[in-house]
């Protein structure tokens, strides 16, 4: 095996592979690279068995092809700190030779065919999504997704295809992102309703590539591959019944206000300052064309923010977690959302026209 290959190229193909590469594991060969050089092209492969990822890296000059495993991580950090625009590869004595112009690197290599194998989309896609639509819609919904909880099919992202429409969905229990977006293609007609890891969607989210190119993706047994620009990710699916979350979007609110995006956030951050543990809540206080935000910590002290909104009505308290609120703030791009009420014990909402739908459950003002 022996190649030239351009530095940039292959260090943002090994950004993705690490991302997938175990850090940590019982198997030595899961911390690995799988390096295929063929006539024209050089495929990078990685897979902590549950998630794979494949990159193609094109703009190289093939001497000799072959095959090869290295420590993921390792070779990463060799091509990130280079700044050759060229570097050389070659395999010779079990050892990955990387050569720059006043740098040499020898890297123990590991057996290629004690790695795992990694799928690859051999057939046309069944669906294709603009990746601008469907990576905005990824980030609308993936941080709401639960981190950790022995409701395992909560610990991942739906997706809901009907037609031509695609429905992302994600929960922790104490909230709900909920996004939509139109198809490009559905060759196939095809229709599914699957729970993808979070860590595939993060690496999807991550994957480079020009907004306008479609993201491909099809079926195959209980895996599910995604294909965009050179790289392909597969995944298992998560296993269990996602919640019913139509039952969870409240239908009956009949109180709305609207404010600017960034006012409401620097509201909350400065209202946020002043809560801990035990009192987790910032207190929002509704009355005609004013929003009060107010927050108390014991043996610390209180704030108390104003800002002005669209709203006329009752007067409403209502308490809710301030991160629950920063973190759809922070992911919304546009200038000024709405938020709807019906009671201070009943969830918020919030839309971004049809596009975006989150729901949020408030806190007992007891703690705000």
């Amino acid at each position: 095996m022996k190649l030239r290959f351009n530095r940039e190229e292959m260090a943002d193909a090994l950004r993705s592979i690490c991302a997938v590469a175990a850090a940590r594991t019982p198997k030595p060969i899961l911390r690995c690279v799988h390096l295929e050089a063929k006539s024209d092209v050089l495929l990078l492969s990685a897979t902590d068995l549950e998630v794979s990822v494949r990159c193609a890296v094109t703009q190289i000059e093939v001497d000799q092809p072959g095959e090869t495993v290295v420590v993921a991580d390792t070779l990463s950090r060799i091509v990130s700190e280079c700044n050759d625009e060229l570097l050389s590869l070659e395999i010779a004595d079990s050892q990955l030779h990387l050569r720059g112009e006043g740098s040499h690197f020898q890297v123990v290599t590991m057996d290629a065919k004690e790695f795992p194998a990694v799928p690859s989309m051999v057939d046309t896609p069944d669906i294709a999504i603009p990746g601008k639509i469907l990576k905005r819609m990824i980030e609308w919904t993936l941080f709401a997704a639960a981190k950790e909880s022995t409701r395992y099919a909560i610990n991942g992202v739906l997706w809901e295809l009907n037609g031509k429409e695609l429905i992302l969905a994600a929960t922790d229990g104490r909230r709900l992102s909920l996004s939509r977006g139109e198809l490009e293609t559905n060759g196939n007609d095809t229709s599914f309703k699957i729970i993808v890891p979070s860590k595939a969607m993060n690496l999807l989210a991550r994957l480079p590539g020009d907004g306008d190119q479609p993201i491909g993706a099809k079926m195959s047994g209980s895996q599910l591959l995604l294909s965009v620009g050179s790289a392909t990710i597969g995944t298992a699916l998560v296993e269990g019944n996602f919640p019913k979350y139509e039952d969870v979007i409240p239908k009956d609110c009949d109180k709305t206000m609207e404010m600017n995006t960034d006012d409401f956030l620097g509201a909350l951050r400065r209202a946020a300052l002043l809560t801990n543990e035990e009192s987790k809540g910032v207190k929002l206080s509704l009355s005609d064309g004013n929003l009060t935000l107010s927050s108390r910590a014991p043996e610390q002290g209180e704030a108390t923010v104003s800002i002005s909104v669209k709203y006329k009505g009752e007067s409403l308290e209502i308490g809710f977690n301030p991160v629950f609120l920063t973190d759809v703030l922070r992911v919304s791009d546009a200038d000024s959302l709405t938020m709807s009420f019906k009671d201070s014990n009943r969830p918020g909402l919030i839309k971004q026209g049809d596009a975006f739908t989150y729901v949020v459950m408030p806190v007992n003002l007891a703690s705000a």
